[in-house]
């Protein structure tokens, strides 16, 4: 018996769509040339519907790819193609077989369709066993699938092949006739699944990504042991409470932190890499310092800068190849119409070596000595800036037009814009400091440590709603900041102040909000079955359902877990789950459940809740963190949905889950064409998030 069962990080989602299949076991003639289904005439069937002379009108995406495709009509447009024949008791084309084939490859390049996702589904008749003719029409059906990709260069993401054998006669003929042996091709609309296309319909922009640099071992100056460390940390927070995949997050340290590969990277991967409404996120840990400006745009003559590991001595004595925050201006001004967060680890000050003693308070700051301590001389040598920014009293958050210079955004046209946040560790005047009180794996810097506590571990939440705001946050660093000093008082001379730049109207957001992680893939696909068959009035009206996860929707990883469904009509339950990671798995009926005796028969009314007090199991949240979906259907008749469910009660991940998506689909059609008085189903859903543990959002 099953003593645990861990609920995959979403929770199933049936769906609603049609069914293809191929000929049985028996040997079929071949077809002639007259049967033969040109490619218009399976545009005019499968493409949208045609335009109307008044009211609305479906129409398909002009563009090249598969962006924003417009469902094709109210519901699915199928047909079936009857040249589609098989040698006996194979899966080889007849001849007519693949000039069929190659007829629907044109017509689904034809730009009428190029925009839609269909299902290609085989169908047998009922001669030789049910298993047999399953597999046997899948094979046939992935045969068609694999011309139209292999030899048509239809791309695979548009295909779903199904096999659905002997389940699923036509209508009012035998299930022994061999009419039952056909190809159906349903066009499955908006492709809301998929990835939103580039403006030449061939790739994706992905909707967030991060460049996290940390630099410890530098070449010609002092190390910063743990920098490093506060990159990898930023990237756990990012990936965990973030929603970011790791495949969105490029981390770059100590050797591989050059000048040229830092800039070359911040511009192929931020600014080309990303487009308008994503999420952008850059920081930096490591050492800041200053040079003369170049341009004449600093009122103190001089630049900030961050320092790359390849920084050095020039042979005046003057540190050379750092990054100025005029580069960082540009690099954001790059990035404009992006949600961008910035995070400067780093010293922002030439006058930041002052006061530091001749014990190893050195080794802490973050800002340039030669690697046996020795101070490098600065191009200011002057106490007037820190004497200004002093005189400053320190606010929650900064005025606009006032943020902080190694950032780069100085400009009051950048200041308002209130989609760039900067977060920075100290005033210009002051040191950053790597953190004393941590070593080993724990080891970084003071500010970055503190800001993840507060974001990360949620004790920035002042008031306890579960949300940390940005102003949260600011006071929390900042109060650690001043409490680190108070224990550490040689190393902080001139204190540290960190500083928040962002516009005073977005104060009291979150954080970190960046958007919420989208649903995946299956997922989706199976919202969208689902909203073809409203639109087609199947599950627009009658009785309701009603889906509740406990002890709620937002799941921290380890919780254990109920599901709850209510239905005011009779019928057979299925609950399915499709998790973050495009897992779809059938959570009930199950063996376990059903041998505690849960009856999959629901009473008008009544609550089910799943998986049974005497299961002997029970479900729990596990990685990956992310959007899931929960889907239940109460069917008045068993009969179709029984035979896909009877298959799957081994709580096991379904190796085809957009498969078992339209069988599904198919099933709930044949219980629905069963039905006395019209609709025979019912369908609930339930969004449902995993956070990492600790998670909050």
């Amino acid at each position: 018996m099953v003593s645990r069962w861990l609920l995959r990080p979403s929770l199933v989602a049936l769906v609603y769509a049609w069914a293809v299949a191929v000929g049985g076991s028996c040997a079929v003639s071949a077809a002639n040339s007259q049967d033969i289904i040109s490619r218009d005439e399976i545009v005019d069937r499968i493409g949208p519907r045609k335009p109307r002379s008044r009211g609305i009108a479906v129409v398909p995406d002009a563009g090249p790819g598969p962006a924003e495709a417009t469902a094709p009509a109210s519901e699915p447009r199928g047909m079936a193609l009857p040249a589609i024949q098989f040698e006996f008791d194979s899966d080889r084309f007849t001849p007519g077989a693949r000039r069929q084939v190659e007829e629907l490859g044109h017509a689904l390049l034809q730009p009428a369709l190029r925009s839609f996702v269909f299902s290609v589904q085989g169908h047998t008749d009922s001669v030789g066993s049910a298993a047999y003719n399953r597999d046997l029409s899948t094979r046939r059906a992935s045969a068609v699938k694999r011309y139209l990709v292999d030899d048509m260069s239809v791309s695979a993401g548009r295909l779903i092949e199904v096999g659905l054998g002997e389940g699923y006669p036509i209508t009012g003929i035998p299930s022994d006739d061999e009419r039952n042996r056909r190809v159906e091709v349903v066009n499955r609309g908006s492709a809301a699944h998929r990835p939103a296309a580039t403006e030449d319909g061939t790739a994706h922009r992905p909707s967030r990504r991060a460049l996290l640099v940390g630099i410890g071992e530098y070449r010609n100056f002092s190390r910063l042991a743990g920098a490093p460390n506060d990159a990898t940390a930023m990237a756990e927070f990012l990936v965990g409470q973030g929603g970011f995949d790791r495949g969105d997050i490029r981390i770059v340290t100590d050797s591989d932190a050059t000048r040229s590969n830092v800039l070359a990277v911040a511009q192929e991967w931020l600014v080309d890499g990303t487009a308008a409404g994503d999420d952008v996120v850059l920081f930096f840990s490591g050492h800041g310092f200053q040079q003369w400006d170049q341009d004449g745009d600093e009122a103190d003559g001089m630049d900030e800068t961050l320092v790359p590991v390849d920084a050095y001595l020039d042979g005046d004595g003057q540190v050379a190849g750092m990054i100025t925050d005029d580069e960082i201006g540009a690099l954001l001004d790059g990035l404009r119409g992006r949600r961008v967060w910035v995070v400067i680890d780093a010293c922002h000050s030439g006058t930041s070596t002052r006061g530091v003693g001749v014990d190893e308070s050195w080794r802490y700051a973050k800002t340039l000595r030669l690697p046996d301590g020795s101070p490098v001389r600065l191009p200011l040598d002057t106490d007037t800036e820190f004497a200004v920014e002093t005189a400053r009293a320190p606010t929650d958050t900064m005025a606009k037009g006032d943020l902080a210079g190694v950032a780069g955004v100085e400009s009051a046209t950048r200041a308002e814009d209130p989609d760039l946040v900067v977060w920075t560790a100290v005033r210009a005047s002051q040191l950053a400091l790597l953190d004393r009180e941590a070593s080993g794996n724990t080891a970084g810097s003071v500010y970055t440590r503190r800001l993840l506590w507060g974001a990360r571990d949620g004790r920035a939440d002042a008031d306890q709603d579960g949300t940390v705001t940005m102003l949260e946050l600011h006071r929390y660093v900042q109060m650690e900041s001043e409490a680190y000093c108070q224990r550490h008082p040689r190393d902080c001379k001139r204190g540290l102040t960190p500083q928040l730049e962002a516009m005073p109207s977005r104060t009291a957001d979150q954080a970190f909000g960046f958007d919420a992680p989208e649903l995946s893939r299956t997922a989706a696909f199976a919202k969208d079955i689902l909203l073809q068959a409203a639109d087609a009035g199947a599950s627009s009206d009658g009785p309701g359902l009603r889906l509740q996860l406990e002890p709620g929707p937002k799941l921290e990883v380890g919780t254990e877990i109920e599901v709850v469904v209510e239905s005011s009509r009779a019928g057979y339950l299925t609950v399915l789950d499709i998790d973050a990671a495009e897992n779809l798995t059938q959570i009930f009926p199950n063996d376990e459940s059903l041998r505690a005796g849960v009856s999959p028969q629901v009473r008008p009314g009544q609550s089910v809740r799943l998986p049974g007090a005497r299961a002997g199991f029970r479900f729990q949240a596990i990685p990956p963190a992310g959007r899931g979906l929960l889907v239940a259907v109460v069917s008045d008749e068993s009969v179709g949905i029984e035979r896909l469910t009877g298959r799957h009660k081994d709580l096991a991940v379904v190796p085809s889950p957009r498969a078992y998506v339209i069988e599904a689909s198919e099933a709930l059609r044949v219980d629905d064409a069963a039905a006395a008085g019209g609709r025979g189903w019912s369908v609930g859903t339930l969004e449902y998030e995993i956070l990492p543990p600790g998670g909050s959002r």
